[in-house]
Order: structure tokens, then sequence, then C-alpha cells
């Protein structure tokens, strides 16, 4: 490795306050295949300006990133915290250890320091989608679906990040598919995760890395709709299943208050004599047929049958209040 031609490169590279600074630095690790002794040389050399230092610190940390070296990544950050803790990128290497550790304590905590960096940075556009894909993260492992507001906010991160970049920023797409697949837009996200895949550049040393992160994504998508399917089937059936329980309750009332009625019936009737006891029971039988006739309208009996009870109930009312008293001479 040509250690001169590599601190060149990162002399000349724009200052961490300059927008164009996250991109210089991928392109050098693109002319670079394998950089990373030199780039660990290099930030140990204190003869060396701090700029080239902390470029190379950036170099580094991204290319541990890359290879998901969590444990190297972490030791890294905190052993320059000290001397380079004042840059505002510092924000965003604090996002990523957090953010490694795995658990929603620690993600919630990557959130807040992306959303520092942000502040220090608010027209970086990696910073910018830095914030909404971690973010992100952090509403899919949560139990219950996040707030409207949240999705809101980190939509307009990710627009903006895209918009910044004038679109050309592949990933970008896939943490807006992943934020439209949280608001059930499950075509649109599809489309969003399409559309980074073609932009994803072919010559690119991330590029298989990249496809393979999309395409879970994509499997992510039909796994989230498919819950969602499931979900709004399980609640139809609650629904149904609540409202049976109270038909059932309504049934049982209702036959528990005929055979309330039939039996107090009964027991005037058997009291009774003559003519009243006859026109009682007429009219019981009656009432329990209009009753059921109506009732049967739950279960969607025909309204020919519910007619026809109902006027058999009536015509049994109207017979047990005009039964002949010579009936019972």
């Amino acid at each position: 490795m040509d250690r001169s031609r590599l601190i060149s490169a990162l002399s000349s590279a724009p200052s961490a306050r300059d927008l164009a600074f996250p991109q210089a630095i991928r392109e050098i690790i693109e002319d670079h295949p394998d950089p990373e002794s030199t780039l660990r040389a290099i930030i140990d050399d204190r003869t060396l300006r701090s700029r080239a230092r902390f470029a190379a610190l950036y170099a580094l940390l991204l290319r541990l990133r890359r290879e998901e070296r969590h444990a190297e990544y972490g030791a890294i950050v905190r052993e320059h915290e000290g001397e380079f803790g004042t840059e505002p990128y510092f924000h965003t290497f604090r996002a990523i250890v957090a953010r490694m550790r795995g658990d929603l304590a620690s993600l919630r905590s990557s959130v807040e320091y992306s959303r520092q960096a942000v502040e220090a940075m608010p027209d970086v556009p990696a910073v910018v989608h830095q914030l909404a894909a971690f973010w992100v993260e952090y509403l899919e492992r949560l139990e219950e679906a996040g707030s409207a507001a949240d999705l809101d906010e980190v939509e307009r991160h990710v627009d903006r990040a895209i918009t910044l970049t004038h679109g050309r920023v592949a990933h970008y797409y896939e943490t807006k598919g992943r934020v439209l697949a949280l608001r059930g837009e499950f075509e649109a996200a599809r489309a969003a995760v399409a559309q980074a895949i073609e932009l994803e550049p072919r010559a690119s040393r991330d590029y298989l890395r990249r496809l393979t992160q999309y395409q879970a994504t994509r499997v992510r998508i039909d796994l989230m709709q498919e819950r969602s399917r499931w979900a709004r089937a399980h609640g139809r059936f609650r629904t149904e299943l609540t409202e049976f329980k109270a038909q059932q309750l309504q049934l049982l009332g209702l036959l528990a208050a005929v055979v309330a009625f039939i039996a107090t019936a009964s027991n005037i009737a058997s009291q009774s004599k003559g003519t009243d006891a006859i026109r009682l029971m007429l009219v019981a039988s009656g009432a329990i047929g209009i009753v059921f006739g109506t009732f049967s309208l739950v279960n969607n009996s025909s309204i020919r049958r519910v007619t026809a009870a109902i006027i058999f109930g009536c015509a049994l009312i109207g017979a047990g209040m005009f039964v002949p008293t010579s009936w019972m001479s």
C-alpha cells in the first residue's frame, strides 16, 4: 500500500464540515482495496495534521462497519473519543456503537445520538439518512405499531436525504420502503426497494451485500403484509365471536323468560276453571309463537316462515280472546 498516496488523498479530501466529506471518503476507500493497516498507522501518527487523521478514522470505521466487525468498531471509537469526541460526526459513531448492541434501549440511544448529529449537520444526507434508518429499525422492533407522528417524521427525514442526493443513493430508497411497509403501504414499499436494486452500482464493493440486504427487506415486507392480513382476519373473528356470544346470551335470556312465562301461565291455568283456562293457554301459546317467530330473524330465517309463525301466533291469541263460553257447557 502506498502510504504517502493515501495520506495525500485523505489530506486533500473535503473537511469534515463539508457536505461532500462522506462521499469523498467512500471514493478513497474504493480506490484502495486493502487500506486497513495503513489507516491505523495514519491515525496513530501524531506528526500528521488532525484533519488527515480524522479522515483516516472515518475511513477505518466505515470499513469496519461494512464488515460488521462490531467489537473492533466500538473499541476504536472509545479509543479516540477523547481526541476527536467534539467532531460532529462522532455523534454518528456513538449512534452506530449503540445500535450494534442490538437491544431496544440501545436502539433508542442510537436514535438520540443520530438526532444530535442531524442538529449539528442538518444538510448532510448521510447523517439525515442515518437518523431515519435507525429510527425505522427501532419502530420495527416495537411490539405495538409506531405512532403516525413518528412515521411522518421518519419519512420526512428519508425524503430529505433522497432530495439532498437528487435521488442517486440506492439504499435510501430501501429505508423509504421500510417506512412505507410500517404504514401498511406494501405495494409502494416493494416499488421503493425495486428502485433501490435498480440504482445500486454494480461495480461497487458493497453491491452483493446491499443486494442481499434489499432481498431481505423484500421478504420482510411480504411477512409484514401476511401478518397484517392475519391481524385483520383475527380482528374480524374476535368481533364475530363477541357478537355470537351476545346473541347466545340474548337467546338464553329469552328462553329463560319463555320458560318462566310458560310455567306461570300453566300454574295460573291450572287454578282457573273452564273457559278462562283455555283462553289463557291459547293466548300464552300464541305469544310464544310470536316471540320465537320474531327471534328466528336473528338466524336468517326466511320472511315467509317468520310471517307464518306470527300469523299463527296472532290467530291463537285471537282464538283465546274469543273462546265461546258454550264450549265449557
